[in-house]
């Protein structure tokens, strides 16, 4: 994986978390949060992120490969 790539994926990942953070913390509808809960949901949030972020990139290489 290049430079690139990663450098993509990363991004990718950040703008999923945002996201998926959001939809968690509403989710969870629960106003009584701790420095640890909202510490443990952005990190889920931000591993769920780069793993869809992944799949995504995965997913159009070997799209792009098959084009060829």
């Amino acid at each position: 994986m290049n430079l690139k790539r990663a450098g993509v994926v990363l991004l990718g990942a950040l703008a999923m978390t945002i996201v998926l953070f959001y939809i968690d913390i509403n989710f969870y509808n629960d106003y009584d949060f701790t420095k640890d809960n909202v510490n443990e949901i952005l990190f889920w949030s931000f591993v769920r992120g780069l793993v869809i972020s992944i799949a995504v990139n995965i997913g159009n290489h070997y799209r792009e490969v098959r084009k060829k």
